[in-house]
């Protein structure tokens, strides 16, 4: 029945990723029609502005998927009750009060980044994009307890839809208030969100959801222990794309922060099919730990294999297509942005083969490991962030932070396999090394061809070489264990849904 649970929640959030990775797709295209890459640049600016205000999240989120799916287990509805108001009460008066700060710190900040044509639009849309992550910080509470409940597919299908109806409005709503408009779109996302979650959550939890003044200063006390290492966490988080993005405009320019966010995007929405199957483990993980079980190195050992085995077939397949994406999303092909989706996907693989360990300390509470990887993240990105920027201009920056990404991604992996007495061995075949080689081999040769192709200069060797080095990718991945693994479990599901 866990399992069930398990791969109906990954397939619901792999759907999710792929629906709203295609809409923002389509979003990005016609952003660049419409209001163009430096506007783009703008916007990006202040999403990582206004991601300030994370630091009045205190790591909630994460704690109400640990602490939910501990009370749910054991029955106790009364303290799940409290700990919902609590948190959303908590969270709403903190990010208001961060995001009056920013407002203020705003006029001071931005102008250092952005370009002087660019300023008066950029203050105009701070304060509305601040109401749309004030709504995003309470739905987020009301979704994550779907989260703690393993009922992750419902909060799956709610921001697939959402996304729908961001991209309808911004259609709408872009052409007469131009950035302004896609920042409304953002906000009726946001209230959507919140309203949906709260019925679902109050349909599958009754009377657990009321407006009643239920404040716990016990159950406040409980979170903010775990959720202020997770705020240091999310403290550091929050810095990463400010920083990068700050540097890129600095020493690159805005077109540069432009190429950079669309780059980005692909890659983070491919990495998000990964990461959201992968986050439906935090719960079980809480879960396995309230009853002592001791079956989370053996999830870990499973989860790893499995992933690995994705993130393969998933980043060589952006490495090989990317130069025909340029074409296609941006109109002609753009070495920067080639160059950042390359680095990009690089860094994300290691990172991808990190997740099973960082959601296994989130389910378990040990969170010292991964403070101490975003620590290394924050100080490498920040200094050679600088200095490669100073002397390589933007890509240099890309550089930087993809390297700090690497380094913090690593610290992870080796720190949880040793503490868990994980070999390498047990979790890497000899079928997933040579799946790995095969894939380079595929995803070098397959970038080379496409570049080809996109500026019409066809290389007969180049494409004989790739239709070989396909066919023992294709056969490499049919005889992989995880794939008959995969196959013969969503085979089952579909069996017993139909």
């Amino acid at each position: 029945m866990q399992k069930n649970k398990i791969i109906k929640n990954s397939l619901s959030a792999i759907i999710q990723v792929i629906v709203v990775g295609l809409i923002y797709l389509l979003l990005y295209r016609y952003l660049l029609d419409t209001i163009g890459i430096k506007l783009l640049g703008v916007w990006s600016l202040i999403i990582a502005t206004t991601s300030l205000a994370l630091i009045a999240n205190f790591g909630i989120s994460t704690s109400i998927i640990k602490f939910v799916s501990t009370y749910y287990t054991r029955g106790d509805f009364e303290s799940l009750k409290k700990l919902i108001f609590t948190s959303c009460v908590f969270i709403l008066v903190t990010y208001i009060l961060i995001s009056v700060v920013i407002l203020i710190l705003g006029n001071y900040i931005l102008p250092y980044f952005i370009e002087k044509n660019y300023i008066k639009v950029a203050l105009e849309v701070l304060p509305y994009s601040l109401i749309s992550l004030i709504i995003n910080a309470v739905s987020g509470v009301i979704s994550s307890c779907l989260d703690g409940i393993q009922k992750n597919y419902i909060k799956s299908y709610i921001l697939s839809f959402s996304s729908i109806l961001l991209f309808g409005l911004s259609l709408l709503l872009t052409p007469n208030y131009g950035l302004k408009g896609l920042v409304f779109a953002q906000i009726f996302q946001g209230v959507l969100v919140l309203i949906l979650s709260f019925y679902f959550i109050s349909k599958h939890l009754k009377n657990v959801l009321s407006f009643r003044w239920n404040w716990s200063k016990e159950l406040f006390k409980e979170i903010i222990n775990y959720g202020l290492k997770m705020q240091a966490l999310s403290f550091m988080q929050m810095s990463f794309e400010p920083v990068t993005k700050a540097f890129l405009s600095k020493f690159g320019g805005l077109a540069m922060v432009g190429y950079y966010e669309m780059a980005s995007r692909l890659v983070s929405q491919f990495r998000g099919l990964i990461v959201s199957a992968n986050q439906v483990i935090i719960p079980v993980v809480a879960e396995a730990k309230e009853r002592n079980d001791n079956s989370v190195k053996t999830l870990y050992e499973k989860t790893f294999s499995v992933i690995l085995f994705v993130n393969v077939i998933i980043i060589s397949g952006i490495l090989v297509f990317a130069p025909i994406i340029s074409q296609i999303w941006i109109g002609k092909i753009i070495p920067f942005f080639l160059f950042a989706v390359c680095v990009n996907s690089v860094a994300v693989f290691i990172n991808i083969s990190s997740n099973p360990a960082y959601f296994s300390y989130l389910g378990e509470g040990k969170l010292n490991w991964l403070i101490l990887s975003y620590s290394a993240i924050v100080i490498i990105n920040s200094v050679m962030g600088f200095f490669l920027g100073k002397l390589f201009n933007g890509y240099g920056v890309v550089i930087a932070w993809n390297l700090a990404f690497m380094v913090g991604s690593l610290i992870i992996v080796f720190s949880f396999q040793k503490l868990s007495k994980i070999e390498w061995k047990e979790v890497i075949s000899k079928n997933d090394v040579q799946l790995i080689l095969v894939a380079s081999l595929f995803s070098y040769f397959g970038f080379q061809t496409a570049m080809n192709y996109v500026e019409n200069t066809i290389n007969l060797l180049f494409i004989c070489i790739l239709i070989m080095t396909f066919c023992f990718y294709l056969i490499t991945i049919y005889r992989n264990k995880n794939f008959i693994f995969m196959r013969n479990e969503i085979l089952k599901l579909l069996k017993r849904n139909g």
